[in-house]
């Protein structure tokens, strides 16, 4: 399926998003997903982008003389023909049916890709509507299921994005509010943006006083500590707690308990209507690729692991055999990390007949939109 780039019509929509936790690694990191480009005359390598770019188009095999008029090759069908056998043989293209055209492998997606000598680029208005859109979230949870709603929209691709880990992050706030006579709310914000709620059922006795004094040892003890140890301190302070506040410390403790280190990362997930509109996916492999969706924890290990390397770095592509998960083997994955504190990785996810030059334009766009929006939030939060 082609993406499409629509203007500045672009509208939010719903957004899954869930925690999931972080552990060992789902599967082996993908074998041959760094490879060179193969040292192919110019000629060849023109047939092979025209066989590219009309397929991903068309969704048609592109024959010869479509190859000739699209390449504008000043040679005929039949000399096009032969360096198609050649393609052939290296593996980069094939032939579905006999009497058809070529089709790209993906080892001739590969090389398309590997062989994208100008980076793609967003035209202004674009770019334009992407800053928009990021820049008016409320925080940054919102920011990212921004984020998300944005790529799946001007990819047409199902969208990928997860937060940096819980875990390493620390807090920046804690409060605890008053609900009732007999109710709290322990409110905690992570320098991420996260923000968790949890109800605390208040000991008989106890008063406003009371609770400014916890407030006081709360707001001591974890502002600046992480994420992760939140439950082990405050049952620390349970213990420690002048004898006529440890009522109120344990209640407290008791729903501070709730916050547990294995949830790691939040995973938002959106487009996964687009892939019923992909004629490329058999219904069993679509209904596996539907399942593994759904599949957070393994959604977030695998995209972690595909963007192995540096924040700010360009683009990584990971296409059809080349991913390590057997259910994502018909598709293909781009994806980028950004920086919050720790890292969190964004993506799109598709049919390995997708426009590479689009989505890999559109992540890194909206890479560097996030990065910035992320920046100014925690300048001014």
């Amino acid at each position: 399926m082609a993406a499409e780039r629509p203007g500045a019509s672009v509208q939010l929509r719903g957004t899954v998003v869930v925690d999931v936790p972080v552990g060992a690694p789902a599967e082996a990191t993908a074998p041959g997903a760094e490879t060179s480009v193969l040292d192919l005359d110019e000629r060849k390598r023109s047939v092979l982008r025209a066989i590219v770019t009309q397929y991903v188009a068309t969704g048609q095999p592109v024959g010869s003389a479509h190859v000739v008029e699209a390449a504008r090759l000043e040679v005929s069908a039949a000399t096009v023909r032969s360096d198609m056998g050649a393609l052939e043989e290296l593996g980069l293209i094939t032939q579905p049916h006999t009497s058809a055209g070529r089709v790209p492998t993906d080892r001739g997606y590969r090389w398309f890709v590997d062989d994208l000598r100008n980076a793609p680029v967003l035209d202004t208005r674009q770019r334009e509507v992407i800053a928009e859109l990021l820049g008016s979230a409320r925080d940054v949870e919102d920011l990212l299921a921004r984020t998300t709603n944005v790529l799946s929209q001007l990819t047409r691709l199902v969208s990928l994005v997860i937060s940096p880990a819980i875990a390493t992050s620390r807090l920046r706030l804690v409060e605890l509010v008053t609900l009732g006579p007999l109710t709290a709310l322990l409110l905690l914000v992570a320098d991420t943006g996260r923000v968790e709620k949890h109800t605390v059922e208040l000991p008989v006795g106890g008063d406003e006083r009371d609770l400014d004094r916890v407030r006081t040892i709360l707001a001591d003890r974890l502002v600046g500590r992480r994420f992760g140890d939140v439950a082990t301190v405050v049952r620390q302070l349970a213990d420690e707690a002048p004898s006529d506040l440890r009522p109120l410390v344990r209640a407290v403790a008791d729903a501070a308990s709730e916050v547990r280190e294995d949830r790691v990362h939040q995973v938002f997930v959106g487009g996964q209507s687009t892939l019923a509109d992909d004629v490329s996916l058999q219904r069993d492999e679509l209904g596996r690729l539907l399942q593994l969706l759904e599949e957070r924890e393994t959604l977030a290990r695998m995209l972690e692991e595909t963007v192995e390397g540096p924040e700010h770095g360009s683009p990584t592509v990971r296409i059809g055999e080349e991913n390590a998960l057997e259910d994502l083997r018909t598709t293909s994955l781009v994806a980028q990390r950004y920086r919050l504190v720790s890292s969190g990785s964004l993506g799109v996810l598709g049919p390995t007949r997708m426009d590479y030059g689009s989505a890999l334009a559109t992540v890194r766009a909206v890479s560097d939109e996030l990065q910035r929006t992320l920046d100014a939030l925690a300048e001014h939060g």
